[in-house]
């Protein structure tokens, strides 16, 4: 999961870094880039989501022994 998320935050560092440049709007080489970065920072971070959510799905709230359980979710 470590891995995940440095991987997330390197490429959400990149695009950042990338729009915060000064660059001709209408180059074809600049969108290129932009979207390039974009793709890589949301595949980062749904593979962070993916594994996140398989690590709390195996996380259950104890049980108070002298309590039924609730029924609310």
């Amino acid at each position: 999961m470590d891995e995940a998320f440095a991987d997330c935050f390197r490429a959400s560092e990149q695009l950042s870094i990338c729009l915060g440049k000064a660059h001709d709007s209408s180059s074809w080489s600049t969108y290129h880039e932009l979207l390039k970065l974009r793709t890589m920072e949301t595949v980062a971070f749904e593979k962070y989501r993916k594994i996140q959510e398989e690590l709390f799905a195996n996380i259950h709230p104890p049980v108070a022994p002298d309590r039924h359980e609730s029924s609310v979710f």
